[in-house]
């Protein structure tokens, strides 16, 4: 839009909301409405189908060129978009991860055709990505990898194993970084692929957590060839690509990805779902609401929450002028991961004995979906590099201190 006054973009936000109340699952959001669980079929397809209504109502691909499918839209309009998104609570996009670290690695290191090929149909919803990177013995350490890949002719055959492998149940791509040329120095030995994940030779074993759900998976490569043309740069850049990927996992990918309470913070400062449990849970005669210890607490958290939503529309507006942002993200990460947990341990402070129950259980309040909060906080400081690692990222490359790695 031209013209951003005030009642222009209160237009776009009553488009906004009828689209949304138009559009969203029926009976989402309800008291009696049951999300499918995380991970599975259901809710792969329902966020799927979710990103594909974004995708056709213009309201995603925000930052991303016209001629790879993106959508031009000022800051202001983003806002807005933002705002009710995150105000209604609209469903996760199954296909995230596709928006979040693909778009961005590919935006920076891919060519011209992989762009061209890729980019639409993450944004449409139609394929959806994972991520093999972590190995049973090369978890945060990526410059360890051990699958290798080994040219024939136009393609590289590839071998190995990743372990914790994100979405990749039901993913149609998938990213991996290989060891390539063994004689080489570490970074300097690895390539990046896309690759199919119908591919012969790739076979995918979900693991079980004990949330119950099996978000993640083993994924093994048994001589499975990928084209060359899948390479993302050139050989041997592998290891600065899957920078890339970790800085946009990170939080350099966010503005890519279709708004969600389960990836933002939602309104009020984030907190309005602890202080309606607060006002709703009763001890000794009283509800813990009414406990001002409890509601500093709460307190703390919305401003903490604001301060990171400030954060992120920062490092947001940064990655789409491709400004390089992976020390603030490291920050910023660190920071949101052990929030979660101590909101998580606040929520089981407030429930006491009922944060026992899970899903299925009569006795569980919310269909145990508090008690699942709880136990899935307890990987947000590992998965996607520990805090240990980020902390040492930062000691080095912010601050100039000697490694602390060997």
């Amino acid at each position: 839009m031209a013209d951003e006054g005030p009642e222009k973009l209160e237009a776009l936000r009553q488009e906004v909301r009828a689209w949304l109340k138009e559009n969203l699952p029926e009976g989402w959001g309800s008291p009696g409405y049951v999300a499918p669980e995380r991970g599975s079929k259901e809710a792969h397809d329902l966020g799927k189908a979710w990103q594909k209504k974004l995708c056709e109502a213009g309201y995603t691909g925000f930052g991303i060129p016209t001629e790879y499918g993106g959508i031009e839209r000022s800051r202001a309009e983003i806002a807005v978009i933002r705002e009710e998104m995150l105000r209604t609570g609209t469903p996760p996009p199954a296909a995230s991860l596709g928006p979040m670290i693909v778009i961005p690695t590919l935006l920076r290191y891919g060519n011209d055709e992989q762009k061209k090929r890729f980019i639409p149909k993450i944004l449409s919803g139609e394929e959806s990505w994972c991520e093999c990177f972590s190995e049973p013995d090369a978890g945060s350490d990526l410059a360890n990898i051990q699958k290798t890949g080994v040219r024939d002719g136009d393609e590289w055959v590839v071998n190995g194993q990743s372990v914790w492998t994100s979405g990749s149940k039901f993913a149609d791509w998938g990213v991996v970084p290989v060891k390539t040329d063994p004689n080489a120095p570490r970074h300097r030995n690895l390539s990046y692929f896309v690759f199919d994940c119908t591919s012969p030779g790739f076979e995918v074993r979900p693991l079980k957590q004990m949330t119950g759900d099996a978000e993640f998976s083993e994924t093994f490569f048994d001589n499975m060839r990928i084209p060359h043309e899948n390479m993302v740069g050139e050989e041997g850049q592998g290891w600065y690509v899957a920078m890339a990927t970790l800085e946009a996992e990170r939080g350099g990918g966010i503005q890519f990805v279709a708004p969600s309470r389960r990836i933002e913070p939602t309104t009020l400062g984030g907190v309005d779902i602890y202080v309606e449990l607060a006002k709703n849970t009763k001890r000794r005669g009283m509800t813990v609401w009414d406990d001002p210890l409890f509601r500093q607490r709460i307190a703390q958290f919305a401003i903490e929450n604001e301060a990171m939503r400030h954060s992120r529309e920062r490092m947001r507006v940064k990655a789409m002028k491709r400004q390089l942002t992976g020390n603030e993200q490291s920050i910023g990460s660190i920071f949101s991961r052990e929030k979660n947990q101590r909101q998580a341990n606040m929520v089981a402070e407030i429930m006491g004995a009922n944060i026992q129950f899970m899903r299925g259980d009569p006795r569980a309040l919310d269909d145990g979906s508090w008690t699942y909060t709880f136990l899935r906080t307890r990987g947000n400081t590992i998965e996607t590099g520990t805090t240990e690692i980020l902390r040492g990222i930062i000691a080095e490359r912010m601050l100039g201190l000697p490694r602390s790695r060997g």
